[in-house]
Formats: structure tokens, sequence, C-alpha cells
């Protein structure tokens, strides 16, 4: 696919080609509070345009800008006479700088200013340009970077505005990626997700939340819109609303943005505004009291609604069914001799050359025969696996899904990813959906994840527990930005005469007074207020020894909790030593 870059000197088509990393002599991280004031100003004044023109606004993107700062310095800096193009010194396009510089969407178009402008003056003189206009309200953009560059000797300057789409990020933009706003009660667009296919692609969303805190505490399901008013706690300072959304199978992800509430916003903190991508997500509170392991997915799922989900042969349809992840089967039916269908996908490179575990989601109408009655096979790349054959006694109870798990590795041998479904007895076969999870490894708690691709925008995480054989339905884990409650084993000494120790404290956006506490042993206590968690312990009354216990605050009608274990030395008494010191 072509993409656009667009100067105002002229117009530019470009395809992607190879990239090579810059030399960063430039820090495309820090900027002058004033050009930062002009990027800011440039992303809300274009959004204006678009919405003028019926366009949804575009996110302020890290990475995007990022990759335009550097161009523009690289524009001014490291050309002898006044430059305008879009091909830098590195022989490089926006569409190389934009990987190269993080963002891992879709990404090319660009619009070029080859020389110094004022915010206003910059988007009116693309808006009069055919080409830069058509960039600056593309429909298909959802996320943009701005760029400005000037140097101070003697003026010479260079803006880079870059557009970009990224799959795994749906944004919400409030009152127009506006700085500042004086009314608290904010107008927020929320794009819907890209159905983007595939078994680990995105679904449409049909509920959300909205909430001034990232554990949406306080926050209720709603159908999705796109256009929903928000009222923004009181006072003065930067304000962040979260919005989570779900789809009809569960599977959620969580945006946000920030405005400044009040007059006079403090400019150099625009920075930490921006939307981002990371490598690596943190989970906390993964436990189970029997199973040692645990696997992951973000939200891959296949199911008969797939494009390439089709009947090889005998007898089989697409069914209405309450009881079914989304409301639809597909029934092998009986017909002769075996039933058989498959849905595929092509080059999942996400899933390339990693240990996986696929869960399908069967039913049968009998379960009686001590024979087969079904199988499953996955061929991950060239390499077959199974078949896992099913006797209808493998069933719990007709007419009842069962999941049943497969290991396998898509090793990339050839590009197609095959689930392959059998009806082989009897009796009707009913195919719901298939899972995709990480191999099962120990549970930590905390743990960093290493997401497939590197590029987590927010996914929620569903989990299920394991012992290699045993597993848990799937459940979820929504990670929450910044982690803003975290909590480790704390170990306590304190002689047995000595008063009770002050209060310990733990501070987050998501706490609230009316927040659930309870403690496994009477010697431990604890308090739940708006902003910060308080516990402590009293040892009155306990002999010498070691004690251990557990205090869990929980947020009421969420799974939200946070469970802090204590061990407590009570001895009779304390003693301060001393390291020998050595002279040298």
């Amino acid at each position: 696919m072509a993409h656009r870059v667009i100067q105002l000197c002229g117009f530019l088509l470009a395809l992607c080609c190879l990239a090579v990393t810059p030399a960063l002599a430039f820090d495309p991280t820090a900027q002058t509070s004033n050009l930062l004031l002009d990027e800011a100003l440039t992303v809300y004044y274009g959004n204006l345009a678009r919405r003028n023109a019926g366009q949804p606004p575009l996110r302020w993107n890290r990475q995007l800008t990022h990759a335009s700062r550097w161009f523009a310095w690289d524009s001014v800096e490291r050309r002898p006479t006044p430059y305008c193009g879009h091909r830098d010194t590195n022989g490089q396009w926006p569409s190389d700088r934009a990987v190269i510089f993080g963002y891992l969407g879709s990404s090319g178009a660009e619009n070029a200013y080859c020389g110094y402008m004022q915010p206003q003056d910059a988007i009116n003189g693309w808006l009069n340009s055919p080409g830069h206009r058509n960039n600056l309200l593309d429909p298909g953009h959802r996320e943009i970077g701005l760029g400005y560059y000037r140097r101070a000797g003697d003026g010479r300057g260079y803006i880079a505005q870059m557009f970009g789409n990224d799959a795994a990020h749906a944004p919400v933009i409030i009152e127009n990626e506006a700085i500042n706003t004086l009314n608290p009660n904010v107008a927020l667009y929320i794009h819907q997700p890209a159905e983007t296919g595939g078994f680990a692609g995105r679904r449409a969303a049909t509920e959300l939340m909205v909430a001034d805190n990232p554990c949406f505490i306080g926050a209720n399901w709603q159908p999705f819109t796109n256009e929903i008013r928000f009222q923004l706690p009181p006072g003065e300072g930067w304000r962040t609303v979260y919005v989570k959304t779900r789809d009809a199978y569960g599977a959620t992800a969580i945006v946000s943005d920030t405005i400044y509430l009040g007059a006079n916003p403090p400019v150099a903190e625009l920075a930490a505004t921006l939307s981002d991508r990371q490598p690596t997500v943190t989970l906390t509170g993964l436990s189970h009291p029997t199973l040692p392991q645990v696997q992951f997915s973000l939200g891959w799922l296949v199911d008969e609604t797939y494009s390439t989900f089709n009947l090889l042969w005998g007898t089989g349809e697409r069914i209405a069914d309450p009881a079914a992840w989304g409301g639809g089967a597909f029934r092998l039916g009986l017909a002769g001799g075996e039933t058989s269908a498959w849905v595929w996908d092509y080059n999942p490179v996400v899933f390339k050359d990693r240990p996986l575990v696929a869960y399908v989601r069967l039913k049968v109408a009998n379960n009686a025969s001590p024979a087969e009655v079904a199988r499953f096979t996955v061929r991950g790349g060239g390499v077959e696996y199974g078949p896992l054959r099913l006797r209808g006694i493998d069933f719990a109870a007709a007419g009842q899904y069962q999941e049943f798990a497969l290991p396998f590795t898509f090793h990339g041998i050839e590009p197609f990813l095959t689930f392959q479904f059998w009806r082989s007895g009897n009796t009707d076969v009913f195919v719901d959906a298939v899972t995709i999870f990480t191999a099962p490894q120990p549970i930590a708690n905390p743990l960093t994840l290493a997401v497939p691709g590197g590029n987590y925008r927010g996914q929620g995480v569903w989990v299920r527990y394991t012992d290699g054989t045993v597993f848990t339905p799937l459940s979820e884990v929504s990670p929450l930005p910044s982690q803003p409650i975290t909590a480790g084993q704390y170990n306590l000494m304190i002689e047995r005469t000595a008063n009770p120790p002050a209060p310990l404290t733990i501070t987050s956006p998501c706490a609230r007074a009316n927040w659930q506490v309870a403690q496994t042993e009477s010697w431990l206590s604890g308090v739940a207020e708006d902003g910060i968690l308080r516990w402590g312990i009293n040892h009155n009354g306990l002999a010498t020894g070691v004690y251990e216990g557990a205090i869990t605050f929980a947020a009421p009608g969420t799974s939200f909790r946070l469970t802090i274990p204590v061990r407590l030395h009570v001895v009779e008494q304390l003693f301060t030593s001393y390291a020998p010191l050595l002279l040298r």
C-alpha cells in the first residue's frame, strides 16, 4: 500500500523502504516548553478542523511525536541548506521512522512545513493544500505525532506531522485533545476497536464504562457509544479519564486521556499526557489455592463467525445458541460418514515459535457412548498436533459445553495455522469457540508478562490456572495503568513489651472509604479512606514467636482485591549490631 507524504513545496508519494536506525545525536524525548506548546496546539487545532469536517479527533501519540521531532531536527541541523521533503538524511521515509521510534501500527502519511509556523497558521496552510488536507482529514487515522524544531541561532525551523492507526489501540480523546478546560463536564470521543480478523485480532466493543480512576471504582457498564460526556472531579489540576471497553466475548481494553482542569496548565508536564505503548505488562492478584501454574491470553479467540470457518464435508450449519459465547455455534450434524469443519488464519506472526495451548469448547447431544464421538487437531505451520480424540463419556453432561486442551506451536514452516473439527460418532457435535493461551508457567505475584508482538496498549488479560492436566475456566485480570496498588510480603519485628507501631499506609487513586477490609488474624487491622489504605498490627498479648497473617482490601461490587501478606516476629529484645570497621 502506498503511503502519502505531503510537503508544502510539492507532492510526494513514497513506499516503505528498508529501515536503518538513525544516529540519535538529538534526543526527541525532550522538548522546550515553547515548542511543546506549539505541538499540543497544532494537535488541538487539527482536531477542530477534523470536527468541522465531520471526522473523529486524533490522539496525540508519543512514538509518532518522537519520530516527527527527530525528523524536524534532522531537516535543519543535518542539512547544509534549507530542505523541503520527507526523506531524512539516512535515506528513510516516514513509515520507516515510525517503526524505528517504536510505533507498531500502520503509519507513513506525513505533512511537513519547511520552516517554522505558528500552530494555527500551519493548520490553515495544510487545509488550503489538497494533499495536506486529505492527510489531515483522513478518516482512517486515529493517532498523530507532531514535531517542531527551531534553531535558536538563525530561526530556521521545520514542522513534521505524522499520522497513524494501531489496530491494538482504540483511543479516547477529551475535548478534541485540548490542553485544558474550565468546564469540568467534558466531551469524550471513544474510537470503536477495529475488527482486524485473525486469531489474535480484536472485535467490536459492545459495552463501555468510564471512570476518573484506573480501577473503575463506582463505574458501571453501559452500551458502547462513540460520544459521551463525563464529569471530572472538582478542583484544579491534571485529570485523567479512563475508558474500559468490552466485546461480546468478554475481552476488554483500557484506554485513557488527560486534560488540565483550570486556567494555567503547566506546559512542561504535557509530555506525560501522550498515548504510549509498552512491550510488557505487570499483573497482580495472581493466585490459586491448589494449582501452581498460570496461562495468559490477550483475548485470542476464534469461533464460527470467522470468515475462514467452513464446512469441509458432511452436514453442518451455523446455529443460534444462547449457551455459546457470542450467542452462536456450529453444528456438525449426522450425515452418513464423518462431518468435518475447519477454520484457519494466515501467518499469525504474533504466535510464531511460541508454545501455546488451544482450548476447544464443544458439546454433544448425547454423552453416553464409550466410543469416539469427536476429535480435534491443530496444524501449526506445517506440524500437526493431535488428534485429540473425545469419547461421549469424556463429556460431563449432554447438551453442556466443555473445554478440552491441546498444546501446539506455530512454527511458520508453512504460513497457515488451522484448527479442524470432526463429528466422528452417532451424535451431533457443537463447536462453540477455540481460545489460545500461552504455555503454563509458575505463578508469581506480581508477574511481568512479555506481550507477544511487544505492543501492549491496555488490552485485558485472560488467565487460566493449571497443573498441566486440570485447568480452570478463563477469567480476566485487568492490568491497572501504572499499577497504582502493589504490595509484597511485609516482614515486621517488634519487642514483646514495645508499643504497637504506627499504621502503615498505601496511597492509590483507586482507594475509597467504602472498601471492605478483612484480616486473617486478630492482631491485624486496617481501614480504607479515599486515596489511602491504612493497616497496622497490635501485638499486645502475643508470646514471642513468628506469626503469619494477611489483610485484604476489596472494592464492593468489583473483582478488585489487594491482599497484603504479613510475617510478624515478636521477640524479647532487639539488639543493635555493628559491622566491623576496616581501615585501609
